[in-house]
């Protein structure tokens, strides 16, 4: 079954604040009951990065904790 990911207000602003790039987007798919199946897709001007948040090291009780592993697994 297709997996919709909606465009993220919140983390495409976090993101373009941390690189500086006015041309990113950030989408995101959160399934409430498996979070193993929720994932971001991350589109820049020359390449979408999908990134599952299995793949981040955050804290799940904090969604600025799940943004700043989003940033650190793309670009650390």
């Amino acid at each position: 079954m297709p997996k919709f990911a909606n465009l993220s207000a919140e983390a495409t602003q976090f993101l373009r604040e941390k690189t500086g790039s006015i041309h990113l987007e950030c989408y995101t798919y959160i399934d409430p009951n498996r979070a193993e199946n929720s994932f971001f897709i991350v589109r820049t001007t020359n390449k979408v990065i999908h990134v599952a948040f299995a793949e981040i090291d955050y804290n799940p009780a904090n969604y600025s904790s799940l943004l700043q592993g989003l940033y650190r697994t793309i670009y650390e």
